[in-house]
């Protein structure tokens, strides 16, 4: 206990004893951790935005009319459903339709994984309004039942769900949407399909998910009325599914395709190309991370080999009365230790307060997110993992030093001062 006693004694004093490179030590360390977190706070703050808002905004799971790419079908259905489901090719002038979508409705909710599903009538439509125009997705819903597949309710800023029903041909429109017709609600928009008769329908309601390419191209109306726009009967061409656990929405498609021979996409997919754009940027960013620590390493081992030549009398006399190599060379692993734990500190306590202020800087509107400032997210695990790494890259910073100082010999040190 005296041993680590005086090797403790021996840290503090040597902490203390130059101010100024201690100060620049740790200055080093913290400046490598604030980096770090501020970096993937802002990285975190974006993908967490994109990937909540996306979620929230759309179905997990799409079910479309398009045959799946494997085989059918109703032999696995009836065995783990019990339904029993026949299909075939549409005639070459019958649209692809989903054939019985109460019977996939009930096969759907039967799954464990799944939450709720609804039917839908999807197709693309020009909106007109005076003298302009915009083409977006005309997706007709049973609001009671799409409702709890996704959540309009909340992102409505004018409306509700329940106006389509008291208005008959109402529709409401993504923000972007009414922006660009520059329609409000209680106008009238035209509403036809590529080739097709005009609709008149009725502006009951804008939404803003925030989700820019949603809120430009959605457009909602009652089942029955697409169905009518578009001439399909009582047919629906999708099947929005949400399910417990988003995660899940990969595996639980490849099911879904599996039983009912259509094709599944799940909300990864539908947005691979972002999400390879995150995975990206996380790389990048885990990289340039850990290369502004192994710097801020660099400068502490500069620091510490100054102060192992600095001290070799000190060295020297604490060999001569009987401190081993080894003990030596743990009083410098240990002055590297507190510097470490000492940056970290700094840097983790001034990261926080970066961070949020980074949250505060006005941005120009984004392509995919529609946010006024910097997206930030403050996650503990970023804190942790900065400070792990930083008190890790100065520990093998003094490693190099405290090994030089371990085995320098006091004999020649204090003969060539003789």
């Amino acid at each position: 206990m005296g041993v680590l006693g005086a090797l403790l004694l021996l840290i503090r004093r040597q902490v203390t004893h130059d101010l100024f490179r201690t100060s620049v030590s740790v200055g080093a360390v913290a400046c490598g951790v604030i980096i770090t977190v501020a970096v993937n706070g802002v990285m975190a703050g974006f993908e967490t935005k994109f990937v909540m808002r996306t979620i929230e905004t759309s179905p997990q799971i799409m079910v479309y009319d398009d045959p799946a790419g494997g085989g059918s079908l109703a032999d696995d259905w009836s065995n783990q459903l019990g339904i029993v489901t026949v299909t075939r090719a549409p005639a070459p002038d019958q649209p692809p339709r989903i054939e019985k979508p109460a019977e996939l409705l009930t096969a759907l909710h039967a799954m464990p994984e799944v939450r709720a599903a609804a039917p839908a009538m999807v197709g693309s439509a020009i909106f007109q309004f005076g003298g302009r125009e915009a083409r977006a997705d005309l997706s007709g819903i049973v609001p009671e039942q799409h409702q709890r597949v996704v959540d309009l309710e909340k992102d409505l800023v004018s409306g509700t769900l329940t106006d389509l029903y008291a208005s008959g041909d109402g529709v409401i429109l993504g923000q972007g949407l009414a922006d660009t017709l520059g329609a409000k609600r209680g106008d009238f928009v035209t509403v036809r399909l590529s080739a097709g008769e005009r609709h008149a329908l009725r502006v009951v309601g804008v939404i803003h998910t925030g989700v820019t390419l949603t809120d430009l191209r959605s457009a909602y109306t009652l089942l029955s009325v697409a169905q009518r726009i578009m001439g399909r009967g009582r047919e629906v061409n999708r099947v929005a599914v949400r399910l417990h656990d988003f995660d899940d929405a990969l595996e639980v498609a490849e099911r879904i395709e599996a039983l009912t021979g259509k094709r599944a996409i799940s909300w990864q997919e539908f947005n691979t190309h972002v999400i390879s754009l995150l995975n990206t940027n996380r790389m990048l960013t885990d990289i340039v991370s850990v290369g502004v620590l192994i710097v801020a390493g660099f400068g502490i081992l500069n620091v510490l080999m100054m102060t192992v030549l600095d001290k070799l009398n000190s060295i020297a006399l604490l060999k001569a009365v009987g401190y081993s190599a080894l003990e030596v060379s743990l009083a410098w692993l240990g002055l590297g230790l507190v510097v470490g734990l000492l940056g970290v500190a700094v840097g983790c306590s001034l990261g926080y307060y970066v961070v949020e202020l980074l949250g505060t800087i006005p941005i120009p509107r984004l392509a995919v997110v529609d946010t006024e400032t910097l997206l930030v997210n403050n996650l503990p695990k970023h804190y942790v993992l900065a400070g792990g790494v930083a008190a890790g890259v100065s520990m093998l910073a003094a490693l190099l030093p405290a090994l030089k100082a371990g085995r320098l010999d006091p004999v020649e040190i204090l003969r060539g001062h003789s």
